[in-house]
């Protein structure tokens, strides 16, 4: 009986391309390589002759990375200011229902005859 060897995967350096042709690169390919490079497995440089890209595109990937992380590197990343009005949108949803909460409080107190919670004004 012999044993098998679990696969390996190769580095993120190695990892070029497909019997059928050149893969896309993806947010997490560029990371791979962009990890590989911090790490010091590779140069930047090298990098770029093995993969035929240019020295510029993988240094300003390693510089994305390094200031946004994954997202940066996305073919479409997710517009920051997008992500700022959702995250408003929500927050002021939620001061609304908070506010109306407030509000049947209040009048709940009024028709009971009632003194507010300490901080609530009329």
């Amino acid at each position: 009986m012999s044993k098998s060897k679990a696969p390996t995967t190769p580095p993120a350096a190695e990892i070029d391309a497909d019997a059928d042709g050149p893969q896309r690169w993806t947010a997490k390919r560029k990371a791979a390589l962009v990890i590989d490079i911090l790490q010091g497995k590779t140069t930047a440089a090298e990098a770029a002759r093995q993969h035929a890209l240019t020295l510029a595109e993988v240094e300003q990937w390693r510089d994305d990375f390094i200031t946004q992380g994954t997202e940066a590197l996305r073919s479409h990343p997710r517009d920051l200011a997008q992500q700022f009005e959702a995250r408003e949108k929500t927050l002021l949803a939620k001061v609304g229902e908070l506010t109306l909460h407030v509000d049947i409080l209040k009048k709940a107190h009024r028709y009971q005859g009632k003194d507010l919670p300490e901080g609530i004004s009329w």
